[in-house]
């Protein structure tokens, strides 16, 4: 899946599972409240289950998944390194 996919695909999930109607690439989704810890459960899951990869402790610091970009990023590494579940 390339870089665009991945941004299609989480920016869907996102838009649709936060109801808002747009949310920008560098949206702080932290900052903005839209997240509950509930919610980043369902950000998980939906990572590794969409893009067939398992995400360490260490991938789960804020700063890896407070954005769109940084999800793509955090995606885009785990495909590059072969960390597929």
């Amino acid at each position: 899946m390339n870089h665009e996919e991945i941004k299609a695909q989480v920016t869907t999930f996102l838009t649709r599972s936060l109801r808002t109607k747009e949310l920008k690439e560098d949206d702080n989704i932290l900052e903005l409240g839209l997240v509950h810890s509930l919610f980043m459960i369902q950000l998980i899951m939906f990572i590794e289950k969409t893009f067939h990869l398992e995400l360490e402790e260490e991938d789960l610091d804020m700063d890896n998944i407070k954005t769109v970009r940084d999800l793509v990023v955090l995606i885009e590494r785990h495909q590059t390194t072969g960390a597929e579940i």
